[in-house]
C-alpha cells in the first residue's frame, strides 16, 4: 500500500474522531487530493498548495467531476460555505513542517476560511516527500505572524492587491524577460503621496487607460506588466490594485536607510519610501530574480523565486 494512500487514510480518520474544523491538506503533486477523492467522507478539507502550476492545472481541471470545489484564490471564486473542498494558492515554501503548516493555516485564517480556536488536522507535504507529516493544531491568532496583514490594513491596501502583485514579481524573478533577468520594484499603498516624491522617465504608458484596464487584479494585465518591467524606475500602484504609473525615478533621500550590503539604489530608494510614506515595496532583483518585500523601510521577506522558498521573513 502506498504511503500516501495510509497516511490520508489515517489524516482523514483522526479529523473525524477529533472533530477537527477541517482537513488541511499541504500538497506540491495533488497525488493527496486524489487519494482524498477515493476515500467516503464528509470531513470539511482544505487544499493548500504553493504549486502555481498545480493550482492552475486543478482549476483547468475543475469540471462536474470535482463539483464541491470552490478555488479560493482565483476568478471562479464563489461560496466557501457551500464547497465540501477549498483550495487555497500558498506564496512561498517553507522549509520546515512546522513552518509549512503555520504558513497555511496564516493564509487560511486570512481569507477567512479558519477562525480563531478552530481545530485542524494537517497533511504536510514538501518538494521531496509527498504527505510526508500529520500534525493537529488549534488554530491561536495570537500566535500566528498576522504583522504583514495588520500592516496591509493599516495602510489600507488590500491584500489580493498585495498578493497579486508579489504573485507578479515572482514570475519575472524566475522567468525574467526575452531570455534575460531583469530587475524591477513596485510600490502599493498612497500613490498620490508617492508620485509627489517622484518624477517620470518615460511618457506615462498607463495615462488614459480605464480604471478596470490598470487593474493588477485583471489578469489581462500581466504581460504588459512584465513587459514594462523591462524600463528603468518602478510601478507606483494604488491601495485598490490600480496601476497610477510606471517608469517612476523616485527622489526621496536614501541617506538613512539601512538594506543589506549588495543592494542597489532601486532598492535604497523603494526603503525609504515605505519608511516615510504609507505603503509597501516589492522589488526583483537582477542578479539571480530574488524577491524582496519593503515595510517602514526595511526587508520583511526575501523570496528565491524559482521554488518560491521564503528565506526569510521578520515582519
Amino acid at each position: 500500500m502506498h504511503h500516501v494512500q495510509v497516511v490520508m487514510r489515517s489524516a482523514l480518520q483522526l479529523a473525524e474522531e477529533l472533530g477537527a474544523t477541517a482537513l488541511l491538506v499541504i500538497t506540491e503533486t495533488g497525488e493527496s487530493f486524489e487519494e482524498l477523492k477515493r476515500l467516503r467522507h464528509t470531513q470539511r478539507v482544505i487544499l493548500a498548495t504553493p504549486s502555481e502550476e498545480l493550482f492552475q492545472r486543478m482549476l483547468k481541471e475543475a469540471t462536474e467531476s470535482m463539483l464541491g470545489v470552490d478555488f479560493v484564490d482565483s476568478e471562479e471564486h464563489a461560496d466557501a460555505e457551500m464547497a465540501d473542498t477549498l483550495v487555497v494558492r500558498l506564496l512561498t515554501r517553507k522549509s520546515t513542517h512546522s513552518e509549512i503548516v503555520e504558513e497555511a493555516v496564516l493564509r487560511c485564517v486570512e481569507k477567512g476560511l479558519l477562525h480563531d480556536r478552530d481545530v485542524v488536522v494537517a497533511v504536510s507535504s514538501t518538494t521531496s516527500c509527498e504527505a510526508c507529516a500529520i500534525i493537529y493544531m488549534e488554530v491561536r491568532k495570537e500566535s500566528l505572524d498576522l504583522a504583514l496583514y495588520r500592516f496591509l490594513h493599516e495602510i489600507e491596501v488590500r491584500p489580493e492587491v498585495f498578493e497579486a502583485v508579489l504573485n507578479i514579481a515572482l514570475e519575472i524573478g524566475r522567468e525574467g524577460r526575452e531570455g534575460r533577468m531583469i530587475g524591477t520594484a513596485f510600490l502599493i499603498g498612497d500613490a498620490e503621496e508617492i508620485l509627489k516624491n517622484s518624477r517620470q522617465l518615460i511618457l506615462n504608458p498607463f495615462q488614459g487607460h480605464v480604471m478596470g484596464e490598470r487593474s493588477v487584479l485583471n489578469p489581462e494585465i500581466k504581460e504588459s506588466i512584465k513587459e514594462l518591467a523591462q524600463l528603468d524606475g518602478v510601478f507606483v500602484i494604488s491601495r485598490d490594485g490600480v496601476i497610477e504609473s510606471a517608469g517612476v525615478y523616485l527622489t526621496v533621500d536614501t541617506s538613512g536607510v539601512d538594506i543589506p550590503r549588495g543592494l542597489g539604489s532601486r532598492h535604497a530608494a523603494v526603503a525609504a519610501t515605505t519608511a516615510k510614506m504609507r505603503c509597501v515595496g516589492i522589488t526583483v532583483s537582477q542578479s539571480g530574480g530574488i524577491v524582496r518585500v519593503f515595510k517602514d523601510g526595511r526587508v520583511v521577506l526575501t523570496i528565491e523565486p524559482q521554488r518560491r522558498f521564503c528565506m526569510r521573513g521578520h515582519m
